[in-house]
């Protein structure tokens, strides 16, 4: 049995935990993983689910993605597409949307019916709320400003301090509080 100072506790970078084998070199760099990547983001994949689908580890990708500036660019366009997608989708749902259809009937005589038909779909409320609160976030906010000036003065009244106390107070560098006690407002 070899022993360690660790116990048998994993040590190392956090990152190499799951990696089987962390002195290997990330694997080799192959100039089509750029059209895989930008076609796996525009999937709406991770950088972690891309890393799985492409084989490599996912710190693989980060390296890459600092060393290979067209894979980066790639990435980042695939993300911008899905983004885009996902928003074209949210703004349908906060406003409502129609799609045509096929309804498909069966008859008891086992004939086949297909009527084309239009869907609706009702305006979503979450989706609109969420929507206004992002794009016209100063009047959809729900964060209430509330806006004033307090003044406050505080008084002390220093005429029960013997003059001992009123010396020491004054030594300290404490001048001011006197003039302040004698206001009689």
């Amino acid at each position: 049995m070899h022993r360690t100072k660790f116990k048998g506790k994993p040590h190392g970078p956090y990152y190499l935990r799951d990696v089987k084998n962390p002195e290997s070199r990330p694997a080799k760099w192959d100039a089509s993983m750029i059209f895989r990547v930008m076609f796996l983001a525009r999937l709406g994949l991770t950088e972690k689910e891309i890393a799985i689908a492409v084989n490599v580890h996912e710190h693989t990708i980060y390296y890459w993605k600092r060393t290979k500036p067209d894979l980066l660019a790639a990435l980042e366009e695939g993300k911008a597409e899905y983004t885009e997608r996902v928003e074209k989708g949210l703004l349908e749902s906060a406003v409502g949307y129609s799609h045509p259809d096929v309804h498909i009937a069966v008859t008891k005589h086992g004939e086949v019916i297909k009527t084309p038909i239009t869907k609706h779909y009702p305006p979503n409320v979450t989706a609109a709320i969420f929507y206004l609160k992002n794009r016209a976030a100063n009047r959809w906010m729900d964060v209430h400003r509330i806006e004033g000036a307090v003044q406050h003065r505080h008084t002390l009244d220093l005429t029960n301090l013997s003059t001992e106390q009123l010396d020491a107070l004054e030594t300290i560098g404490i001048t001011e509080l006197s003039e302040h006690g004698s206001d009689s407002d």
